[in-house]
């Protein structure tokens, strides 16, 4: 569980870094497994560098990847930020390549205009070391609340690519620096970026929802559904399950009908 310091930081500032949360065997393992699921996913052939190669849903395609997502210090997570009954949106694998430009969820207008968004959160893992000019997390903190963030709606308009007068690289931001082992936390809504860094960066990540409590959040729920592809389709393996906590990550979705992916 988090303790209050680290829940008031990720509310006020958008962000949360856990420090050295997986050991360095367990990154390990996490390399070896995703190194295996995307060359399953493109049939042996090789990583062209081209550009980024995702991979949904992801976490559910290997062992030790998947009892993460139960895992104490994962599963505590999203305990303390949304609640007890929180459940998965989906987990996802990513071969970065190049620039990410700067983007945020605004949970108005990206949404449809609902005030019945649900509260997330994106545990985020980064398996290689990575710092401000090798493609690390960049955050503007505190741009997943408003005011602020509808100031910053325009940076998502990549006709002006310097819509401030400075490039996406000299934004004021903090670059997120990491380790393998370290776990960084944010929602969708807060702006982030990456600059720099070598094709092939890995970032995965698992994705919690807040339970929706009125029938205006169950609606929203179930539109989001209809216009994603892989997200809130919870995977075979997940909804047979032996562990009672990974069948009530995904119960939900069972219970409102959602379609499954056959992993």
């Amino acid at each position: 569980m988090l303790t209050t310091e680290q829940i008031a930081h990720f509310e006020t500032f958008g962000f949360l870094i856990l420090r050295q949360l997986l050991s360095r065997d367990e990154i390990a393992i996490m390399k070896r497994e995703s190194i295996e699921i995307f060359d399953e996913v493109r049939d042996g052939m090789a990583f062209d560098g081209k550009q980024r190669e995702p991979v949904q849903p992801f976490f559910e395609r290997r062992p030790f990847l998947s009892k993460l997502v139960e895992d104490d210090r994962i599963y505590g997570i999203g305990e303390s930020l949304l609640g007890p009954d929180f459940f998965l949106i989906g987990t996802e694998g990513n071969l970065h390549v190049g620039d990410t430009q700067w983007h945020g969820v605004d949970l108005d207008s990206d949404y449809g205009g609902s005030p019945h968004v649900l509260q997330s959160v994106k545990i985020a893992f980064y398996i290689d070391p990575l710092d401000k000019d090798t493609g690390c997390l960049r955050v503007i903190p505190g741009s997943h609340r408003r005011p602020f963030s509808e100031c910053l709606q325009v940076l998502k308009n990549h006709i002006n690519e310097t819509p401030f007068g400075v490039s996406g690289a000299e934004m004021p931001g903090v670059a997120l620096e990491c380790q393998p082992g370290d776990v960084i936390v944010f929602p969708e809504s807060v702006f982030h970026a990456a600059f720099g860094g070598e094709p092939g960066r890995h970032q995965h990540a698992i994705s919690f929802f807040a339970p929706p409590v009125t029938e205006e959040q169950e609606a929203w729920l179930q539109r989001r559904y209809e216009g994603w592809k892989y997200a809130l389709h919870p995977a075979e393996t997940f909804v047979n399950s032996n562990s009672h906590r990974i069948r009530s990550l995904v119960s939900r979705m069972v219970d409102m009908g959602f379609e499954t992916s056959k992993v």
